[in-house]
């Protein structure tokens, strides 16, 4: 099959094995559109840190041979080939199979099972949501992005009445947005250093949303917040440094979820947190059922999942589109569309 794969650190288009024969409550999938995650370009540029990461916390799901070639492309949505009662239908997914000795692995980061990168996967039932009809697969395709949002908010529970503080305005944390405002958490005050995400982050219901640049999100979230108002932090930028500056600014007591993978190594003066009394929780998994939650608020318009789309590519320009990811003020969401054959909508 044809793929774009990552090859001694380079993406080519090539043909590529068949995935797997699908095992026990797995399905063949043909790919119709797959999103580009910021952790496939960590993965790409950082494989070394990224594998390590992988083995000291002793998890499986995110390791693959190196120096093989490698199909990533998680963020999906596809059409099964299986004959069977999923035979035919457009589906979303959980990224995850289980290999032959039953261990979980990620689709898109493990060598065994190539992701959306490529032409066909093979897929977990159990981890399938079917989309409706009138939804577009590059719109489906959003769901799992959006999900890690909603899911973690769901997961951190906030209170209707306690106020948030996002920071970024990626994929990630507009689903967070979405997810608080859906809550009647109030104020939310995100925090993203790009003009095109911040106007995204006022379209899914920020109530104020800053330049970090020109002001502190904590000071506005002293300025708009009622005396005594709880505060919760989700921290979705990913980038190096972000939990020190919690730490030091945000109020006594906050509550703080690490949504956002820091690949690397960081510093952070923990004496500050616990002077403070502040709840730290790093977010990996998050309820299931929010996936096809998220999916629902897709296909019910309460999401405007499209709005994140700002460019498409061929499978050929899956390398130069990995670029855009380090120049965030120009994209948020680029897909990957077999029907494409170069990098002309980036």
């Amino acid at each position: 099959m044809r793929a774009a794969v990552l090859r001694a650190g380079r993406f080519v288009e090539d043909d590529v094995p068949e995935p797997p024969a699908p095992g026990p409550g797995q399905v063949r999938a043909e790919t119709l559109a797959t999103g580009i995650c910021g952790s496939d370009l960590s993965a790409a540029r950082h494989t070394d840190d990224f594998l390590a990461a992988s083995r000291d916390s002793d998890t499986a799901a995110f390791l693959f041979d190196p120096d093989a070639d490698l199909v990533m492309g998680h963020e999906f949505c596809a059409r099964v080939l299986s004959p069977g009662p999923w035979q035919d239908k457009v589906v979303v997914g959980l990224p995850w199979a289980l290999d032959a000795s039953g261990t979980l692995r990620t689709i898109g980061y493990s060598t065994t099972f190539p992701g959306g990168f490529g032409e066909r996967m093979t897929l977990q039932e159990a981890a399938l949501v079917a989309v409706p009809d009138h939804v577009p697969p590059h719109v489906a395709a959003l769901t799992e992005p959006l999900a890690v949002g909603f899911g973690n908010v769901a997961r951190a529970d906030p209170a209707p009445g306690s106020g948030a503080v996002v920071l970024g305005a990626g994929p990630i944390g507009l689903g967070a947005t979405a997810a608080l405002v859906e809550r009647d958490v109030a104020p939310v005050v995100v925090s993203e250093p790009t003009a095109r995400r911040r106007e995204l982050a006022g379209r899914f219901g920020a109530h104020t949303v800053v330049d970090p640049a020109a002001r502190d999100p904590f000071d506005v979230w002293r300025q708009e917040s009622a005396p005594g108002q709880s505060l919760s932090v989700y921290e979705c930028s990913g980038r190096p440094g972000m939990l020190d500056a919690i730490l030091h600014r945000a109020p006594r007591t906050t509550r703080v979820l690490l949504i956002g993978a820091c690949m690397t190594e960081d510093v952070f003066r923990p004496v500050v947190g616990i002077y403070k009394d502040i709840t730290v929780t790093m977010c990996m998994t998050y309820p299931p059922r929010e996936f096809a939650r998220t999916l629902d608020r897709i296909a019910a318009g309460g999401v405007d999942a499209a709005a994140l789309i700002t460019g498409t590519v061929g499978r050929a320009g899956v390398g130069a589109a990995m670029e855009t990811l380090t120049h965030p003020a120009d994209h948020v969401k680029v897909l990957v569309s077999p029907g494409m054959s170069g990098p002309t909508g980036v």
